[in-house]
Order: C-alpha cells, then structure tokens, then sequence
C-alpha cells in the first residue's frame, strides 16, 4: 500500500467555489484534481501550463491589424458569405474543378 501525505492547501474561497464545481462536473473531486495536477508537474518536470505575463497572443499588433482589415475587405463587399460549411465545401470543389480545367 502507498504511503499517503495530507496536504492543506489554502484556496480564496471565490476560487474555491468555480472550481470544486468544475472538477464536479467532470467526474473529479478536488483532492482528485490537485492528484492529477501534481503527476502532471513530475511527467512534465515543471508546470504543465505557461505561466508568463506575457499578453494573449491573439491580440498581438499582427493579429490586430489583420481582423482589422478583414472588417474592412467586408465592409467594401470583398468577401463571399457561406450560411454552412456544406456551402464552403462545395464552392471550394467547384474552384478546384475551375482551377484543373484552366490548365
């Protein structure tokens, strides 16, 4: 039989409370939870998530600067709207057929 440790880990209760229910709703409990993110530490041999303050990428200037004209190639009517990826699919097989037969 393993050798067990108790371990009492201080939590603000407004963090508490999302996440014994999130783990809950997952099949988990809390000392399940913390278990799991504990032998993900020791496989990974350090924190199994990014830890840095640095901001979310998404929103670089690159990115930004992208959706900005993407809005702007839509507001000037330079974009085809499909109402389903059945839509999307069969426009891109005809372009396909289009582009083999310009050949």
């Amino acid at each position: 039989m393993l050798s067990m440790s108790v371990i009492t880990v201080r939590m603000d209760e407004k963090l508490k409370e999302p996440f014994e229910s999130i783990v809950n709703d997952v099949g988990l409990n809390m000392t399940t939870a913390i278990t799991a993110f504990a032998k993900a530490v020791v496989r990974e041999d350090g924190i199994p998530f990014d830890l840095s303050r640095k901001k979310d990428s998404f929103y670089n200037p690159a990115n930004m600067a992208a959706l900005k004209e993407s809005i702007e190639q839509h507001k000037r009517g330079e974009v085809i709207v499909f109402n389903s990826v059945e839509e999307l699919e069969m426009a891109a097989l005809k372009a396909t057929k289009q582009a083999k037969h310009a050949y």
